[in-house]
């Protein structure tokens, strides 16, 4: 007690100031009950009273018990709220690597793209492939405005399949007026299985190129209209994962831009390191990039397959130079 006297005195000191002396004491209490006899047996009295400790006593009326009961409330409940939230783990947020449903964000009328959900594998998946630095956004159903990928770093060593995706189904593509690919810094790309009404592909270095579209009058201009009720996702900015992947394959989603600028990748990939595929387009421009995975300009780093239809394309400043990105 002593000890929790002189604590208590250097706790509460203020330059200046003496309080008066503690002096504890509980208000007397003492209640009997009397239990009735049962078949001519009867039960002994029962006293209840305050327990007693040595050296502690608390003078005065029922408000003094009553500021003591508050003051041991407010310390419980302090101590219950720090042992549960010391154990729960907050939701990641835009754009911390996590899972980010666009959809059900749209669908609720959320202004702007915000909560996410770590993520998860199954117990069979072994550890090293499990990517919990990937950054996934499920746009499938959703109406976007602008959507702003800048100065990322993507990629591990080994392990991965894609370090960039786009993906959806022959059904389900993401409809965007306007895609813009500039400073992008990768081992490879490839795009497949999509429509671009005008294609732009400029000022490019790559270990090998191939783009061979086919052209046709499928594509269509797509302009968006108008971006009142869609919805926001910030830019994602100065800001490393080991994947971003932008998943359409739910449904049919739209967006007025998606711009990726300076995003650089490594690494040892299973597939393409960037991979675009199911896209709808009015105008897709790539250029200032530099592709190259060291296999020589004879083998194609930089690859638009004849799956993907245009209708109007532009080529100019595309050079095949020895590169190896690491």
């Amino acid at each position: 007690m002593n000890l929790l006297k002189k604590f208590l005195k250097k706790t509460f000191y203020i330059p200046g100031m003496q309080f008066q002396k503690w002096d504890f004491k509980l208000p007397d209490m003492n209640i009997k009950f009397g239990i009735p006899s049962l078949f001519g047996f009867t039960f002994p009295t029962m006293n209840i009273g305050w327990p007693k400790w040595a050296g502690i006593r608390l003078k005065g009326g029922m408000w003094k018990v009553g500021a003591m009961a508050t003051v041991l409330g407010i310390a419980a409940t302090a101590g219950i709220f720090f042992a549960t939230t010391a154990k729960l783990d907050a939701a990641p947020t835009w754009p911390q690597a996590a899972e980010y449903n666009a959809q059900v964000a749209y669908d609720l009328q959320r202004e702007k793209l915000h909560v996410g959900t770590k993520n998860v594998f199954a117990d069979d998946v072994p550890e090293p492939q499990r990517h919990t630095q990937t950054l996934k956004v499920l746009v499938g159903g959703a109406r976007m405005s602008e959507v702003n990928f800048d100065t990322i770093s993507l990629g591990k060593a080994s392990g991965l399949a894609i370090g960039l995706q786009i993906v959806g189904t022959s059904a389900n593509t993401l409809q965007c007026e306007e895609i813009v690919i500039d400073g992008l810094e990768a081992p490879s790309f490839n795009l497949e299985n999509s429509n671009v009404y005008q294609l732009v592909v400029q000022d490019n270095t790559a270990d090998g190129l191939s783009i061979s579209p086919a052209i046709s009058s499928t594509p269509q201009n797509i302009q968006v209209g108008s971006s009142r009720g869609a919805l926001s996702i910030p830019a994602a900015s100065e800001s490393t994962y080991d994947r971003i992947i932008i998943d359409t394959q739910t449904a049919d989603s739209i967006c007025e831009k998606l711009t990726l600028k300076n995003i650089k990748l490594y690494g040892t990939y299973s597939g393409n390191s960037v991979d675009i595929q199911n896209i709808d387009v009015g105008k897709l421009t790539i250029k200032n990039s530099i592709i190259g995975d060291g296999t020589g300009i004879d083998t194609a780093s930089f690859t638009i397959a004849t799956s993907t239809a245009v209708s109007i394309a532009t080529l100019s400043g595309n050079i095949e130079k020895p590169i190896a990105i690491k």
